[in-house]
């Protein structure tokens, strides 16, 4: 029969599945219908492989219309066009950055706050890149954007947009500018691989990121290293001390401060600690959701203890250092953490504390560790490290060393029989930490 609109408006709906009518006059050109719809097609072989083409759903599309469509699309499956292929390969060169992204993150198992982190990296970076096809990010865009995000941020101004003079001068933006590229590189290899041209090739042949190694354009960032001293550690624990007049996060801060220096954790594998997640009975705690996806329990020393039976006699959540915010838990303590350091003395954030751990474990124990006892107190991946593989360090073997950091911590505080105050030494090469303690 010929596909006329008579003769498609008597064709019967199937209960199930579909049913294919084609047309008399025009080989290849027909409908296909099933329980919801109506569909123009066009099919034929096209290097040795049958291809059905969809023309578009009768209704919004009407049969002459359907009719010229279905000539010209099987004018080109003759002339060996794969019609669909060349649909998909053009879906694939629009798709953009934004698309990439979300894909990417789809694609990879990152925590909530690195999710957010990258979000606001492309964001503040890549915002009007966002709706450009990946295909078009090129090399010379790359540097460009590059070098103006290292560069200092815009002087400050007034209401009117008028710079304001005597303000702080503002310093260049090298590791921001080094973040945001590492992050945009590895949405574009992903990219790479994840799309391709009808022929097979990667959608972008190169990463243009790569133009930074080449050109030797990435900023050298030293690596922190500070810590807090021991004859700085009595002034800066009389800082923790509870005071009346403070507000209920400032002291929990406070408490939250000696948690992360006597377990070496990092600031939010901390802050995320539940009630459920410690057990005082066995003098432990168990950090989830950490940065190598490994739950890390550790043993806590008896003054450590104390403070977290405090705390829990005073529970008023769930987390053992809760806030008023969206999560529940500490996550804003900037002011807090200034105002420590301002009563002390000791300027310092909090992965500074990760580092002074780290150091007193290499440095002050009575007893040396091996490499492999101090990369499971501050849960450091092995990587590489085959031998680590095959060495399991318990928690039991953990609960001596972190009773002797806590004594040696609380010495120099002046809560326990003084120690020896000595200035602390870089961790020895052949114990694999260094002060930079990888976040």
């Amino acid at each position: 029969m010929k596909l006329t609109k008579r003769s498609i408006d008597s064709l019967p709906l199937p209960e199930t599945g579909q049913v294919l009518y084609w047309d008399d006059e025009l080989p290849g050109y027909g409908l296909r219908v099933t329980k919801g719809a109506k569909t123009f097609i066009v099919q034929r072989r096209v290097a040795g492989k049958s291809v059905r083409v969809t023309l578009g759903q009768y209704g919004p599309l009407t049969p002459n219309q359907a009719r010229k469509l279905a000539v010209k699309n099987l004018s080109e499956l003759v002339q060996g066009v794969n019609i669909n292929a060349e649909k998909e390969a053009a879906k694939v060169r629009g798709v953009t950055l934004n698309e990439a992204f979300a894909a990417y993150l789809d694609n990879r198992r990152l925590s909530p706050r690195t999710v957010a982190s990258y979000q606001e990296t492309m964001k503040l970076a890549f915002a009007d890149w966002g709706t450009l096809p990946v295909s078009t990010i090129n090399r010379t865009m790359i540097e460009r954007r590059f070098t103006a995000l290292s560069a200092p941020r815009s002087p400050r101004t007034d209401k009117d947009d008028i710079p304001v003079e005597g303000g702080t001068p503002q310093k260049p933006r090298l590791a921001t500018a080094n973040r945001h590229f590492r992050i945009l590189r590895a949405v574009l290899n992903f990219a790479m691989e994840k799309y391709s041209t009808a022929d097979g090739e990667p959608l972008i042949p190169s990463n243009p990121v790569t133009r930074l190694s080449v050109l030797r354009k990435w900023h050298r960032i030293e690596r922190r290293t500070r810590h807090l001293e021991p004859h700085q550690l009595k002034a800066w624990f009389a800082a923790l001390e509870h005071k009346p007049e403070d507000s209920d996060h400032r002291n929990t801060v406070r408490d939250f401060c000696a948690f992360v220096l006597l377990t070496g954790c990092r600031e939010q594998e901390a802050a995320r600690l539940t009630w459920k997640d410690v057990n005082l009975d066995a003098a432990k705690v168990t950090l989830q959701e950490t940065k190598n996806h490994r739950t890390h329990v550790l043993p806590v020393g008896p003054w450590l203890a104390e403070l977290l039976e405090r705390r829990q006699q005073n529970r008023i959540s769930q987390f053992v250092f809760p806030a008023e915010n969206q999560s529940g838990h500490l996550l804003n303590h900037r002011k807090a953490i200034l105002a420590i350091g301002a009563d002390s003395g000791v300027e310092f954030r909090l992965h500074d504390l990760r580092r002074t751990f780290a150091s007193i474990a290499s440095v002050h124990l009575e007893r040396s560790l091996s490499a492999y006892t101090l990369k499971r107190l501050l849960n450091h991946s092995s990587g590489g490290d085959v031998t680590g593989g095959y060495v399991q360090v318990g928690i039991e073997d953990l609960r001596e060393p972190m009773r002797q950091i806590e004594d040696f911590v609380l010495k120099c505080a002046g809560l326990r029989e003084s120690a020896p105050v000595v200035k602390l030494a870089v961790a020895p090469a052949h114990q694999g930490v260094s002060l930079d303690a990888a976040r």
